[in-house]
């Protein structure tokens, strides 16, 4: 006889899910996809579905993810349950028996979060039969329940039990278990039974990610739904645990039991603050700017270090690092958390004299006041190892630990899984220590690190992935640079000032090292406007350095002089720190170089060279600079100029180390000098074309190329182009002059011409008009389209 698939032993709440449990049964080759919120039935469905196929005899298996899902039989049903929970591999080879028609599949999943992978394997299982939508049931759905289990609510009970639980299916079951018809005889509003929810929900409030557990908290005192347009990842998030509705409202007993979990009849700036606190974790800068003023100008709220932490970080985060630090040094911090967030602020705008405010005393009683720990915590202990290290790299001689302790720190950090806002983040903090000591690899660790572990939170993730492709770029790997700008492109919250600064340093800078002029010229004309309206502060200077030398590089010698006047203002009154200054004043060295003004260069070259006894990386900068001066005089001592260009890369300037070695070949009169300097600068500074070669991937989404590159005109004669004719073609159809050329992959002008001229005879080009057409169906074809 048939199993009876009555709602007996679980409850997913829709009729619909019971007949599509016998439908799956009963077909050839099951196949669905199971989708719903947190407890709406997921797996006790696969589990009724694992009976129905046991009782008529259907093979079938449930997949914890060890077996490979190739080997097993298509015609044996697999059963995969939390889809969402699986790693990429593991999804990915669901995904392979997913996209086989005949291969029996059943998966369950929550909505979010949801992978490019899941999306794939849900679409290939809606094509064999509609998804099972569970999260929601009706009033008929319940009545159904209740009268297979001999039950009966009178209509106003059950009227009421569905407008507390919005007919979430988690909350309907457990409603139904907690309700209790003799409590309905004086008490219409059902209180025990909302007790019996509330405290269920609390539990799950206090298991939540932070930033949705303040959002939750932050809509439960507010009658309108979402404002914020960056919110859809934390609604998807919310749906997900069964706590929002799909358009984002809560549900209503979710509502009073947040309310509930709150301190009674909070200030209104204590809701301001934590309003802004959510606002700030989804990312949306304006809205925690306007909540904060609110809270800044309740004095009641003076000892609340939140505020101005807040305060702070957005201050920071706007460009005007300066006024964050007169927001800490209106509102005098109580806890030791803050005060480490305090000094980041007034050392990073140049106040240390700030430094020496004091801080509050324990109140009366002798309570720890503010945040202050009872006990060291992994914050507490991130946050002091933060302090020391950042204090410690603005002395004239940095201790060997400063760096250590910076890196610990971030890692700390991290670990601790802080959201808090601050005005600048450990592991950037950390990165611009290592890249002004010369150690881009732990630089990059650092980084890489931090954007791993989801350092800070969703708000800090694009500034994590900015730093990493500036770092990449530092590090000779535009390929990577540019797949990391791409990843920070995709953040859906908005763009503050201070990252678009950094985003359009990264654009300058890859567009002046792997481009040509005209398009650095309209990457730093897109970048002028922005960078006129921020403040310059100690987190900012090398971003600042980079894009000096690409102005100078445009002859822009004006729009930057007052950042970079405040700059230096800034690290005068910090005590010059060779960590912080070098690269800035190599920077001026090199503005001078590209604008031909030599008289310029005597005071960044003096400081370099007063900095030296402190700092191998000022040490390695003043040599290079005496030499390039030297070159540029016309003295080129072949030892010494490679000397200087390989000292340069081991600090990581190897992009200049090239320049200079560059300079050198084009000067020299010793032809076997000027060569082996040429060979010395494309080794430092290898074409992208090259080295995307090297690693088996090709410039802008192009085919990896080997040796050489078949031209599809000439295929019949079996002609080919070498990769330095590749090199050359492309920036032919760039629109270089053959010095351009030479200066752009470190070849004589004389070389590229006579490159040119075997390209145009092994094509069998008659004109420049057809020499380019030829060139670019070659190249199109062997590398991909070009920019």
């Amino acid at each position: 006889p048939a199993m009876r698939t009555q709602a007996t032993t679980f409850f997913t709440g829709a009729r619909h899910a019971r007949r599509a449990l016998d439908t799956l049964a009963g077909v050839a080759t099951p196949r669905a996809f199971v989708v719903g919120p947190a407890g709406s039935g997921k797996s006790t469905l696969l589990n009724q579905l694992e009976e129905l196929l046991h009782h008529r005899g259907i093979a079938h298996r449930r997949w914890e993810g060890s077996a490979d899902p190739a080997q097993v039989p298509p015609s044996e049903v697999l059963l995969v349950d939390d889809l969402h929970l699986r790693d990429a591999a593991q999804v990915e080879a669901i995904q392979l028996r997913a996209a086989d028609p005949d291969a029996a599949l059943v998966v369950a999943s929550r909505p979010w979060p949801r992978s490019t992978g899941m999306t794939e394997i849900s679409r290939a299982l809606d094509r064999s039969s509609p998804p099972l939508i569970l999260g929601q049931v009706s009033r008929s759905d319940v009545l159904t329940y209740l009268e297979e289990r001999g039950q009966a609510f009178s209509s106003a009970c059950l009227d009421r039990l569905l407008a507390v639980t919005g007919g979430v299916s988690w909350l309907v079951s457990h409603a139904l278990s907690s309700h209790d018809g003799r409590d309905c005889v004086d008490d219409d509003d059902h209180l025990e039974m909302r007790r019996a929810l509330e405290a269920r929900i609390a539990h799950r409030l206090d298991t939540l990610d932070e930033p949705l557990r303040r959002t939750v908290e932050r809509l439960s005192r507010e009658d309108h739904a979402w404002q914020e347009a960056t919110a859809e990842e934390l609604i998807a998030q919310g749906y997900a645990e069964g706590l929002l509705l799909r358009n984002g409202s809560l549900v209503p007993v979710v509502r009073s039991a947040a309310r509930a979990a709150l301190p009674a009849r909070p200030a209104r700036s204590a809701v301001a603050l934590e309003q802004a606190l959510a606002a700030w974790a989804a990312g949306d800068l304006d809205v925690t700017a306007s909540l904060v003023d609110a809270a800044l100008a309740d004095e009641t709220q003076a000892g609340d270090d939140g505020v101005a932490d807040t305060a702070a970080a957005v201050w920071a985060a706007r460009g005007m690092l300066a006024t964050g630090s007169d927001v800490y040094a209106a509102r005098p911090v109580r806890g030791d958390a803050a005060a480490v967030r305090a000094a980041i602020a007034h050392l990073g705008a140049g106040m240390a004299e700030r430094l020496d405010t004091p801080t509050e005393p324990a109140d009366a009683a002798g309570a720890p006041p503010g945040r202050r720990d009872p006990a060291p915590s992994t914050l507490g202990i991130a946050l002091r190892l933060l302090d020391r290290g950042l204090r410690d790299s603005l002395k004239q001689d940095p201790p060997p630990s400063t760096l250590s302790h910076l890196v610990r720190a971030s890692d700390l950090y991290s670990a601790a899984h802080a959201t808090d806002p601050l005005p600048e983040l450990p592991a950037v903090i950390a990165a611009a220590v290592a890249v002004g000591g010369g150690d881009l690899a732990t630089a990059r660790h650092v980084l890489d690190a931090a954007v791993a572990a989801g350092q800070g939170g969703p708000w800090a993730l694009r500034r994590l992935l900015l730093w990493r492709s500036w770092v990449s770029i530092q590090s000779e790997r535009p390929a990577q640079a540019r797949a990391v700008l791409a990843q920070a492109e995709e953040v859906p919250s908005p763009r503050s000032p201070r990252d678009e600064l950094l985003r359009q340093t990264v654009l300058v800078t890859l567009s002046r090292r792997y481009e040509d002029l005209p398009s650095l010229e309209r990457t730093w004309g897109a970048a002028r406007e922005g960078v006129r309206h921020l403040d310059i502060d100690l987190y900012t200077l090398l971003p600042l350095s980079a894009l000096l030398c690409a102005a100078a590089r445009v002859g822009d010698a004006t729009t930057l002089v007052p950042h970079v006047t405040h700059g230096l203002d800034l690290l005068r009154r910090l005590g010059s720190p060779p960590l912080w200054s070098a690269h800035l004043r190599w920077a001026g060295v090199q503005q001078g170089i590209l604008l031909n003004r030599p008289d310029s260069l005597g005071p960044d070259a003096r400081a370099l060279v007063a900095a030296a006894p402190h700092s191998h990386v000022a040490t390695t900068m003043a040599q290079a600079g005496g030499v390039w001066v030297a070159v540029l005089g016309g003295s080129v001592d072949a030892d010494a100029v490679e000397t200087a260009a390989r000292a340069l890369a081991s600090i990581g300037l190897a992009w200049d180390g090239a320049r200079l070695a560059g300079h050198g070949a084009g000067r020299t009169q010793d032809r076997r000098a000027a060569a082996r300097l040429l060979s010395c600068a494309r080794e430092l500074h290898p074409p992208e074309a090259a080295r995307a070669t090297s690693t088996g991937t090709a410039p802008h989404g192009g085919s990896p190329g080997g040796e050489s590159a078949r031209v599809p005109g000439a295929a019949k004669a079996g002609l080919t182009l070498s990769e330095r004719e590749v090199d050359v073609a492309r920036l032919v159809l760039q629109g270089k002059t053959y010095a351009e050329i030479g200066e752009t992959i470190f070849i004589s002008p004389r070389t590229v011409e006579h490159h040119i001229a075997h390209i145009r005879r092994r094509l069998d080009a008659t004109s420049r008009s057809d020499l380019l057409a030829k060139l670019r169906v070659a190249i199109e074809s062997s590398a991909g389209a070009l920019p």
